[in-house]
This record gives structure tokens, C-alpha cells and sequence, in this order.
């Protein structure tokens, strides 16, 4: 609700066929959004911002400690993590971290 689709409606059609043809289900959940959805601000809302950056950095080190528990393996880390595989991977490109990971395999 938040999002200010600057795209308009052709950014949601957009975000919406990509999460049905990406998704890790048959409906579509908020890990098939982008980030950038995901995060948006509330108008005003500076705790929020620093909420978002907490989260991230969570996943962050989860998804790190995941894929060095697993041995480099993403599908283990992914299981490991409750997450669809094709998820992980997409966070792990979102969020820059290959060359991060990269000491694991």
C-alpha cells in the first residue's frame, strides 16, 4: 500500500507476472515480490527504515550461515532455511552476496 509504483500500472503488471511465473507457490507471498516492494517506506516513518535495515541484515547472516553450514551446497542451505531454492537464489542476487559465498564452495 505504501510502494509508490512509479512505474504505474505497467510496473505492477509487471511485479505481479513476474511473482506468478517466479513464484515458489501457487499463490503469491511476499517473498515473490521484489525488495524494493517489499521495503518501501511509510511516509514519515524513519524506525521503519531502520527496521528494514535490521531485517536485511538478518537475512543476511542467515542465508551466509546457511550456505557455510551446507558446505557451498544452495539447494541444502535452502532446505535448511525452510526457503524454495529459486528463492535463495534470488536473495543471494538481490543482496549481492555471491562473492560473500563464494568462500564456501
Amino acid at each position: 500500500m505504501h510502494y509508490d509504483w512509479p512505474g504505474n500500472v505497467r510496473e505492477l503488471e509487471n511485479v505481479i507476472e513476474r511473482a506468478i511465473v517466479l513464484g515458489s507457490t501457487d499463490l503469491i507471498v511476499p517473498e515473490d515480490l521484489p525488495e524494493a516492494v517489499l521495503e518501501s517506506e511509510q511516509p514519515g516513518s524513519i524506525a521503519l527504515a531502520g527496521y528494514h535495515n535490521a531485517v536485511r541484515r538478518v537475512k543476511r547472516d542467515l542465508i551466509v550461515k546457511a550456505v557455510e553450514q551446507a558446505a557451498g551446497n544452495y539447494v541444502e542451505a535452502a532446505r535448511l532455511l525452510g526457503l524454495n531454492p529459486n528463492y535463495l537464489h534470488r536473495l543471494i542476487r538481490r543482496m549481492d552476496l555471491k562473492a560473500t559465498l563464494k568462500k564456501f564452495t
